[in-house]
């Protein structure tokens, strides 16, 4: 990552509160990509012009509009390409807090984001969403190599990436590899992955946050949270760990 995360988030969470719109509009062009993308729940903007007006509405309804401010939480997470982060909406003069997001952004090799997905916190319930990510955690407790190998190739792409604080893992037989190394690793320390909290989704990505936790019980180990870029077909291209991402903001 040829760019400063800390000052990448200071800098994307800054241009939300921005006042002048020059000032906003030039912010917008240094921190995207000239082709970036930005995902709501049920919206794609793409381009500085469209960036731009995305940031600028935001800004007139809640910055300008209701004296609200964007401010970081501070818990960035961030390897490889991708950073995670959750920021938060308070008045303009308490800490309170009114609402919560997460985003996953990804960076080109200039340190500008190319996509930038936004979630509300926390995910609405969702019985299916949940399911998905189960069968995820299932295929990480896998013992049986041939088991998860073939699990694997129900999930993922032929060509899938899974990106860790290790390294980029690529195609199915590295995949399936990376998984039996941690599950190796999580089992020989007795604890065992699973959901915390709830999966969710927006247009080709998946989320869900997970933790790994003693087998007779007590508290987790560690948390994260991986997020998917999914085909179609909701098969993976691009799965992005993020081991203490995600974690829960007051």
């Amino acid at each position: 990552m040829h760019v400063s995360a800390n000052d990448l988030l200071k800098r994307y969470v800054a241009v939300w509160n921005e006042p002048d719109p020059e000032t906003r509009r030039a912010e917008v062009a240094r921190l995207w990509a000239a082709d970036g993308l930005h995902f709501t729940q049920t919206r794609r903007f793409q381009g500085t012009e469209a960036l731009f007006a995305r940031v600028t509405e935001a800004y007139d309804q809640f910055v300008g509009g209701q004296g609200l401010r964007f401010v970081s939480a501070d818990n960035l997470v961030g390897h490889h390409d991708a950073v995670a982060f959750n920021w938060l909406m308070s008045p303009g003069d308490s800490d309170t807090v009114l609402a919560v997001g997460f985003d996953v952004v990804t960076l080109d090799g200039e340190g500008r984001i190319t996509a930038d997905y936004q979630f509300n916190e926390p995910p609405v319930p969702n019985a299916d969403l949940d399911g998905q990510a189960g069968r995820h955690l299932a295929l990480a407790a896998l013992t049986d190599a041939e088991q998860r190998r073939k699990e694997v190739a129900d999930l993922y792409l032929p060509q899938a990436r899974l990106i860790d604080e290790n390294g980029v893992h690529e195609g199915l037989d590295a995949i399936a590899a990376a998984i039996g190394a941690q599950q190796a690793e999580a089992a020989g320390q007795g604890l065992t992955p699973a959901l915390r909290g709830n999966a969710s989704a927006q247009h080709d990505a998946f989320r869900f946050p997970w933790q790994l936790v003693p087998a007779g019980g007590g508290q987790p180990a560690a948390t994260g949270l991986d997020f998917l870029v999914r085909d179609g077909q909701g098969l993976v291209r691009t799965h992005y760990r993020f081991t203490g991402a995600g974690q829960t903001v007051a």
